[in-house]
């Protein structure tokens, strides 16, 4: 069972000073969750053995698993299971061997992973939730993947609303949660897709929209922005983060 306790010391987030034998053992725990994910979903054979893999081996390299980090990979699992059923259907891509939901069953995870794998590595104090900034940004960029199919379209508006977010969320760990999002999802889009997990039926073979840039950069954002505030309020007597200063 999670304890529910501070977050253990063993868990350190990016800011401390490059270099320091924490912030490098931070990354490399990052890398061989990020390279293990991508081996198993590359490697293991069939949607089954994917999915028990993938969550063994979650479970072994993201321990220790507090009540707060089982709620962020919940949440991320539901939402996310919900918005990539409607861009299914809409036809924005396709899996190649779906279970439920034109998804595999490995797909309802995913995301709970990405955005616990983010948190652990980048960390940082939660921020103060701006509801009357946050709630409308955030409407308006799952609007644009509700109403617009088109790469291109899909490109302008996500850009144009991520950018409006940035004038006003622009602290360092904003930048920080945005970049790293964007670089864990050029890893996960290039390799599914030249691996034939799913395809983008609007461009040619192998293609990964450009659109990518701007949506996992705006999950990156929300994540720092509305999901973790969420969460320090609902777990008011947990740390859901470390201090960002090194140690002494």
């Amino acid at each position: 069972m999670p304890s529910t306790g501070a977050v253990s010391s063993d868990v350190q987030p990016i800011p401390f000073a490059l270099g320091h034998p924490r912030w490098v053992a931070a990354v490399a725990r990052a890398a061989v969750q990020l390279l293990g994910t991508l081996l198993i979903l590359t490697l293991v054979p069939t949607n089954l053995a994917k999915v028990l893999s993938l969550l063994a081996f979650w479970w072994v390299t993201l321990r220790p698993c507090k009540t707060h980090d089982l709620a962020l990979f919940s949440l991320g699992c539901v939402i996310f299971t919900g918005m990539n059923a409607a861009a299914l259907r809409n036809g924005v891509f396709v899996f190649s061997a779906p279970d439920w939901l034109r998804m595999p069953i490995w797909e309802l995870f995913m995301w709970g992973f990405y955005l616990l794998h983010f948190h652990r590595l980048l960390a940082g104090q939660p921020p103060s939730l701006e509801w009357r900034t946050t709630a409308p940004l955030v409407t308006a960029f799952a609007a644009c993947f509700a109403i617009f199919t088109e790469p291109t379209w899909l490109l302008l508006t996500t850009a144009s609303v991520l950018a409006l977010a940035l004038l006003r969320f622009h602290e360092p760990l904003d930048w920080a949660y945005v970049g790293y999002a964007v670089v864990v999802g050029a890893a996960i889009e290039y390799v599914g897709v030249y691996a034939g997990l799913w395809h983008y039926p609007a461009l040619p073979a192998n293609g990964v929209p450009l659109w990518f840039i701007t949506m996992w950069g705006g999950v990156g954002l929300w994540l720092r922005r509305l999901a973790l505030p969420l969460l320090a309020q609902a777990f008011a007597n947990q740390r859901l983060a470390i201090p960002t200063q090194s140690p002494r």
